[in-house]
């Protein structure tokens, strides 16, 4: 059975600075039609960033839309003056942590939530990091603070509940098994 579905219409309903929302009218595989609603949201990139005592960076910060504050893994959209994934997450790792990396390899990309979102995000893991005299400033209306993680403290916290931030969930689990499988940078 072929799944795709084709688009007949598109309508912009919003259209703001971060997001843009369309209703599409889709022609099912059965032939018959049905409604989407899609959020288009530029790409970003985050980092599993381990310093040497191999413990993961990770931001704490205020998320509206759960109004909570979050545990995360360093990330943000990658902007028209990056121009690639990797150097967007140099930019923020610099902003966020106030770290350089001379190691980078990137582990995965991924979708953050395709049943309606078009973000793709770019995970890459870092290591050989050095500690930056000069960061960047963080964004004029973000604020977070820092703190590093082992891994045993992140699957505790992760069992707690206590992460819920999807990206971040998903780097864990890629830092866990690089360690596993001995594919960790040295």
């Amino acid at each position: 059975m072929n799944l795709e579905e084709k688009a007949l219409s598109t309508k912009q309903i919003f259209q703001g600075r971060l997001i843009d929302l369309n209703v599409e009218t889709v022609s099912l595989p059965n032939e018959e039609t049905a409604t989407r609603e899609v959020v288009h949201h530029p790409n970003a990139s985050g980092v599993i960033a381990v310093n040497d005592e191999k413990k993961m960076l990770l931001v704490k910060q205020w998320r509206e839309p759960i109004k909570q504050v979050t545990l995360e893994i360093p990330a943000g959209l990658i902007d028209p003056t990056d121009a690639t994934p990797l150097e967007a997450m140099k930019r923020e790792l610099n902003e966020e942590g106030g770290y350089s990396a001379a190691y980078w390899e990137k582990v995965t990309e991924f979708y953050s939530s395709a049943g309606f979102c078009d973000e793709k995000l770019y995970l890459f893991y870092c290591d050989t990091l050095t500690k930056l005299e000069n960061k960047r400033p963080l964004d004029d209306d973000e604020f977070l603070t820092r703190a590093w993680y082992s891994l045993d403290e992140l699957q505790q916290l992760l069992s707690q509940g206590k992460i819920v931030d999807a990206k971040t969930i998903l780097a864990i689990t890629m830092w866990s098994n690089m360690l596993l499988q001995g594919k960790q940078h040295e």
